[in-house]
């Protein structure tokens, strides 16, 4: 009966909308109460024309059948209602959930350097994020919280590794790096992180020197040693390193050498730790449930 549900409504016309009775006999275990009647069409449309790549080996409308026990298909579930609730459209989400499971292979993996930068988390967590980062970039200063937030969510499981990677178009994103770095190199370098991404709008001397003096730090020294190129070896060296694995934009991510391809958003983050620790955990593969 689950499977002529099925056939029927790919069959269709896809639906405007679809309340959550009529979704439920379709796909039994699926739980899309948040959504509205519109997503849930949506969600339909979505989950006939998009296989579930880590479980059952079928369409994910087919493996949230009733007798299917395949715990990825759930996941999956649940990716879908999160990106459909960002408000992206049919077309995107499956084009993001195929480019998402196609990043976990060894090939499409690369080799980044996870030691050789400031380390938040514990050193020994499977799960590695490299990011590459511009301290006067608004969209890292949005990331901070939620990235923060993903190494303090999945504790001993993931630990942050952050890479400069100063924009050409930011005038004060390279003094500002200096400025981290010199932070970093006194034990100081998250909190000034925090200070930087916090007050991107004042990232003159003047201020570049009071976030240092707020920190023990002694600012004058900092922009002298700022200013002589002390720091722009280990900079650029990161930055080659970024345009070497892609970079174009940041912030950039990668989980164990894999392009982060979802929102940078906190959610999505855990999700994708979640998923990077079982691929680990099974040599490269997923759990067969």
């Amino acid at each position: 009966m689950h499977l002529l549900l099925i056939a029927a409504f790919l069959a269709a016309e896809p639906a405007a909308e679809l309340s959550e009775e009529r979704a439920r006999q379709i796909l039994p275990r699926a739980d899309l109460h948040a959504l509205t009647d519109a997503q849930r069409a949506q969600f339909l449309e979505i989950a006939g024309d998009t296989f579930d790549y880590a479980g059952c080996n079928d369409t994910l409308a087919r493996c949230l059948g009733k007798d299917v026990k395949d715990h990825h298909a759930l996941r999956m579930t649940e990716l879908i209602k999160g990106l459909l609730l960002e408000g992206y459209s049919p077309s995107v989400i499956i084009e993001m959930v195929e480019r998402y499971y196609s990043s976990f292979p060894a090939g499409k993996r690369l080799k980044l350097n996870d030691t050789e930068c400031p380390q938040l988390g514990d050193p020994r967590a499977p799960v590695s994020v490299v990011e590459f980062s511009d301290f006067e970039c608004p969209h890292c200063a949005a990331a901070e919280k939620p990235l923060r937030d993903l190494v303090q969510g999945l504790p001993g499981k993931v630990r942050l590794c952050s890479k400069y990677f100063p924009l050409p178009s930011h005038p004060h994103a390279q003094q500002a790096a200096g400025c981290a770095e010199f932070a970093r190199l006194r034990g100081k370098f998250w909190e000034m992180s925090e200070k930087l991404f916090g007050h991107q709008d004042e990232l003159d001397d003047a201020h570049l020197k009071q976030y240092a003096k707020e920190l023990g730090l002694d600012g004058a020294q900092m922009l002298k040693e700022v200013y002589a190129g002390k720091f722009d070896a280990i900079i650029e060296k990161q930055k080659k390193e970024g345009l070497e694995a892609g970079v174009r934009a940041t912030p950039t991510l990668f989980f164990n050498g894999r392009l982060c391809t979802l929102p940078i958003k906190s959610e999505f983050l855990i999700f994708s730790a979640q998923d990077e620790d079982e691929w680990q955990r099974n040599k490269g593969g997923w759990e067969k449930v």
